[in-house]
């Protein structure tokens, strides 16, 4: 077996590992995915149901919605592995520990993500979003939501031991670029105007952000070993 073969192995285990631990724990998934439909059905509640209106604002909720729920289980991405000794075993591995992060990575974006952007379609009818704009809605939150995982593993690995909130002030910042972006691709599907030119930024910030990021994210965790 040659040592490609053993680190895909080791990444399906990491990786299967942490999917068994996050379904075990139903708040995992379940509290970002019910905080995320409050804070959508929260905006018809307080502006009421004009449909123009709704239909203006609702990329700006859905994105904003998506952000916030995101960042509720940021903190969980290493914690649970750091206070157990689980973290310690895998950086004494002779594994690379850049796929690790990119399996932990994965694993939270399928946990909270993923289902985000399925309620989020959910979401699109009765904010009175164009059926038109569906698919730049869903693309969108593709490339934005990993991305987000992305930096939320950063913001857990430097707030380690520390308080769970600071994860997510950490992140919150960072942020904004994809929270642009990802209401800009928004707007101009609405408006049936091309937005390839955004999505093309969004996508090299993925592509940037996988290898940069996980490797950020490593040197942040050893520096709680110092």
């Amino acid at each position: 077996m040659t040592n490609r073969d053993n680190t895909l192995d080791w990444f399906m285990l990491v990786l299967r590992r942490d999917l068994t631990l996050s379904f075990r724990r139903s708040a995992t998934y379940i509290t970002p995915l019910i905080f995320f439909l409050i804070v959508v059905t929260f905006f018809p509640l307080a502006l009421g149901p004009s449909q123009s209106l709704l239909s203006s604002l609702a990329a700006g909720i859905i994105w904003i919605s998506a952000l916030l729920s995101s960042l509720l289980a940021v903190e969980g991405i290493f914690s649970e592995d750091y206070r157990d000794g689980t973290l310690d075993q895998y950086f004494v591995s002779s594994e690379p520990v850049f796929i690790l992060i990119f399996a932990k990575v994965l694993c939270h974006w399928l946990v909270c993500g993923a289902p985000i952007i399925l309620a989020s379609i959910l979401s699109s009818i009765f904010l009175y979003l164009p059926s038109g704009a569906l698919f730049a809605l869903i693309i969108s939150l593709l490339l934005g939501t990993l991305f987000m995982s992305l930096l939320g593993a950063l913001g857990a690995a430097l707030a380690l031991g520390k308080s769970a909130i600071l994860s997510a002030i950490i992140v919150l910042p960072f942020s904004i670029p994809t929270l642009l972006m990802g209401t800009a691709i928004m707007s101009a599907a609405v408006n049936q105007q091309d937005y390839s030119g955004f999505l093309s930024i969004m996508g090299a910030m993925l592509a940037v952000g996988i290898p940069g990021l996980c490797l950020l994210t490593v040197e942040a965790i050893l520096l709680n070993y110092e």
